[in-house]
């Protein structure tokens, strides 16, 4: 054979070898796109009314009549008890600084000398204390970047004893007496240099310390709250207290949410407060959390007016204790399923086996709403329980009740559902 034959051939054989490739791209590309497919996802929706807040409390002023400087020695959002000392006043800030240094050494102390006496009672393992060291860095973080700086000196005060603990574990540290004596050493100079306070504030009653105010304190009586309408809320102001107010207790957990809402919302609350169902609130300035809520009353001058929404909640930190006005949003109800175009949605039948008189085995059928499932090559049509309708999409309950459907079977989780496809049917194998 020569050079020239066998060049041709190989050419030849090459073409050959190309355009199959391409005919089984190509073909590939048909049969792939023969059904498109969108898989199932858990989702969550919620119906929600977006308004502003003017948060409403029973709250009482704590005033100073003492002159001096102020050490408090509780923290914002505390729980007080009545008559409860919540700070110190002293002759100047000297002394009210060496009052607080003392007050932390002590608390070190008496922390060091629990770790040294209960260590060998109740020793824990070295991954524990691992693990309490990094849960409380990640405490002091979480703390400092929502702006939570008590919580943040609390979590720095524990991390400091976990790292001791640690250090009694791998016999870094026998016993911590030497820095018991320098502590104690430091509290000692500190009390020589100090004078003692001068007088003291107590609280009012009992509840939840706050130190600030705002002068809304006292705009409206909780005991009148269905009586507040939308001129009442848009003409509240503030009014600043007289005397020396230095803060104040918030005496009751049970608070109170006052906004706008429209005619065609209050109808929808309505509804809610005669099941006696109870909401969510989002306040995202003052807690990350849903925050449970139950409708107090809808004030309104006519049904086809604009009216005032009550909630009561009982639910509260620090945040909420010091907020007023506030953009919230109501949550009045949440629908979650399995997530599914609305174009996969079809009509066909379903099957299930029933005994008839005779207690034989029949099969019966319903045409029913539901979508086609691509189970390997095969498509398998399975009934849907609608829960929420979109616009372009539903939510599907995976688990509905019994009776619901028509066989008791639906879609699974990351089933794969056909969102586009020609001459559908059940049983059709795709190629």
């Amino acid at each position: 054979m020569d050079k020239l034959l066998f060049k041709r051939i190989l050419i030849g054989l090459l073409i050959i070898g190309i355009v199959s490739y391409i005919i089984y791209l190509f073909a590939g590309s048909n049969f792939s796109k023969a059904v498109e497919t969108e898989e199932t996802v858990n989702t969550e929706i919620s119906d929600t009314i977006y308004t502003d807040a003017f948060i409403i409390r029973n709250e009482k002023y704590i005033e100073n009549n003492v002159s001096g400087v102020l050490s408090f020695n509780v923290n914002n959002g505390d729980n007080v008890s009545v008559d409860q000392n919540i700070a110190d006043i002293y002759q100047d800030e000297n002394d009210a600084v060496a009052r607080q240094k003392i007050d932390a050494l002590t608390k070190q102390i008496k922390a060091l000398k629990t770790l040294g006496e209960s260590y060998y009672k109740d020793s824990i393992s070295l991954d524990t204390a691992n693990t309490q060291i990094n849960n409380n860095i990640y405490s002091i973080k979480s703390s400092v970047i929502s702006g939570d700086l008590n919580s943040a000196k609390t979590s720095t005060d524990d991390l400091l004893m976990s790292i001791c603990e640690r250090q009694m574990i791998t016999g870094d540290a026998k016993n911590f007496k030497s820095k018991i004596s320098e502590l104690r050493a430091q509290r000692d100079k500190y009390e020589a240099s100090s004078s003692e306070s001068i007088g003291a504030i107590t609280t009012p009653d009992a509840g939840y310390f706050v130190s600030e105010f705002d002068g809304f304190e006292n705009s409206f009586d909780v005991s009148k709250l269905k009586k507040i309408d939308l001129d009442d809320l848009n003409s509240v102001k503030s009014i600043q207290p007289d005397g020396n107010v230095i803060g104040k207790v918030v005496s009751d957990p049970e608070w109170y949410i006052a906004c706008k809402i429209t005619s065609d919302e209050s109808i929808m609350l309505s509804k809610i407060l005669n099941e006696g169902s109870s909401i969510n609130v989002l306040m995202s300035s003052a807690s990350n959390k849903k925050i449970p809520a139950s409708i107090y009353s809808i004030n309104q001058h006519g049904k086809d007016k604009d009216g005032v929404l009550i909630l009561s909640c009982d639910y509260m930190n620090n945040y909420i204790a010091s907020a007023r006005k506030e953009p919230v949003e109501i949550i009045t109800s949440t629908y979650s399923g399995l997530k599914v175009s609305k174009r996969a949605i079809h009509e066909d039948y379903v099957k299930k086996e029933v005994k008839d008189s005779d207690g034989k085995s029949v099969e019966k059928k319903k045409n029913v709403q539901g979508v086609y499932v691509l189970h390997g090559s095969e498509l398998i049509f399975k009934e849907i329980s609608i829960v929420y309708s979109g616009s372009d999409y539903v939510i599907c309950n995976p688990i509905p009740e019994d009776g619901v459907l028509f066989n008791g079977e639906t879609i699974e989780l990351y089933d794969q559902v056909v969102i586009k496809g020609d001459n559908l049917y059940d049983g059709k194998v795709i190629r």
